[in-house]
Parts: C-alpha cells; sequence; structure tokens
C-alpha cells in the first residue's frame, strides 16, 4: 500500500475513542489511509468501540506499554508514512496535512506536531506539565546536539538542534526510517528515544505547530517515574555509544 497509516495506541481510552476515531474517519485526505487502533490490554470498551467505528483493530492481551502499542501498529500498518496519534482526545487530526507536509516534501524524515511552538494552540496547558516537557526537551536537545556527536564521533552539528515537544505523541516518519531506528523501549519513553535514534541515523528531525487539548487527567504519563525511566534509558544509550563507537 502506497500511501499512510494512522496509528493509535490506546489503553482504557473508551471516553475518547468514538470522538477520536470520528475526527480520524472524516479527514479530507485524497491518498490511500488506513487506521490502525492498538487496544494495548484496556479494561473498558476501548476496543468495542474501535471496532464499531470500523478501523483496524489489533489487541494485546494485556497492557504492554505505548511503545510496544506503537511497534505492534507498524508491524501491522501498510502505508509507505506512519502517523502516530494518541487516542486521549488530546490531539486534532486536522493538522495532519502539516504534520505529513515536511515528510511528502522530503524536508524531513522525523516530524513532531509541537504543543510548544509559537504558532502552536493548546486550549488546556498544566503548569507542571509544560514544565516538565520543556525540561525534557531542553534535556534531549542538549544530547543530540553535543553528548551524542561527542559519543558516536560523527561531525559535529553546525548549530544547536532545538526540540521543543519531545513527548509529543503526534509524529509521522516514513516506515523505512522507523525500521532503520534501534527502538528498545515499550512505554512512553520510545518517544525520547526516537528522537535519539533518529539523530544518531543522520536523520532531519522538524516541528510544526500543533493544536491540543494537553488535559493531564486523561494522560496516563507519570512525570516522575517516566521521567526517570527516560533519564535512564538515554544514559544507558550514550555509554553504549561510546563503548562501541
Amino acid at each position: 500500500m502506497n500511501g499512510v497509516s494512522i496509528i493509535i495506541p490506546a489503553y482504557n481510552a473508551e471516553q475518547t475513542m468514538a470522538e477520536c476515531l470520528h475526527a480520524v474517519t472524516n479527514l479530507r485526505w485524497s491518498g490511500d489511509l488506513e487506521v490502525i487502533v492498538v487496544n494495548d490490554g484496556s479494561e473498558d470498551g476501548t476496543g468495542k468501540i474501535a471496532h464499531s467505528n470500523g478501523t483496524i483493530v489489533v489487541s494485546h492481551e494485556k497492557n504492554l506499554g505505548k511503545g510496544a502499542a506503537m511497534k505492534t501498529g507498524v508491524q501491522n500498518a501498510r502505508g509507505d508514512i506512519i502517523i502516530f496519534l494518541d487516542g486521549d482526545g488530546a490531539h486534532d487530526p486536522q493538522d495532519m496535512p502539516r504534520v505529513l507536509a515536511p515528510i511528502l516534501t522530503r524536508e524531513a524524515d522525523l516530524v513532531i506536531g509541537s504543543r510548544a511552538l509559537p504558532e502552536s494552540r493548546v486550549s488546556v496547558s498544566p503548569l507542571t506539565r509544560r514544565l516538565s516537557n520543556n525540561l525534557a526537551s531542553f534535556v534531549i536537545s542538549v544530547i543530540i546536539s553535543f553528548l551524542l556527536p561527542l559519543a558516536t564521533l560523527f561531525k559535529w552539528p553546525a548549530k544547536y538542534i532545538k526540540i521543543t515537544d519531545c513527548t509529543s505523541g503526534f509524529r509521522a516518519i516514513k516506515r523505512e526510517r522507523w525500521q532503520k531506528l534501534h527502538l528498545v523501549s515499550s512505554r512512553f519513553e520510545i518517544e525520547t528515544e526516537m528522537i535519539y535514534e533518529a539523530a544518531k541515523d543522520k536523520l532531519v528531525i522538524k516541528e510544526v505547530p500543533i493544536s491540543c487539548n494537553w488535559n493531564s487527567q486523561l494522560s496516563r504519563l507519570s512525570i516522575l517515574k517516566d521521567g526517570l525511566r527516560t533519564l535512564k534509558l538515554l544514559a544507558g544509550k550514550l555509554i553504549g555509544d561510546i563503548g562501541g563507537r
């Protein structure tokens, strides 16, 4: 299939799933498009709702984590371009053309829909999540701009690579690019790991503004627990790259 696969990882998302899928299926898109919901061991009606909307549904018997759900989605996708979209209703699927554009024009290999650019439209923005995301984005920016080039001995970047929203779940990548990323995480840290691996493979990363309802009550991300997991993962990867250079 030459086209786009939208992958929606979902865990206990029955409150938002129907609205999310309604918005996706009403997209004005002229090319081939498939929608895959990965029901990650939900204990509510997430899978039933997804099936009733006529989308492709792949289910995990138990909850394996967002990263595992994303990987399962790609394994079952047929499109040349993969778009990841959260199932908690935070994203507006109408932003999909904007997220896709840099890939279609070959300006970027990985496109992140950012909630932190000046043009981004965020209706709910909890202070703690915004600050933690800013800090995490600064850390990954420093890592891929300075520490990763030093660890792997490849050409020092011409300028600071600024990432403003490393935890955004709205992103696009070509399938062939995804398959070359060495992704080991199975939970929320996969989003930051994608950035690290993309930079390591010298892929062009671009952010575009999106609209978002950043409702912390619907998010299952733990700022402390998932933040520590991400730091541990990145530290391990850096140490491994230094040892293997």
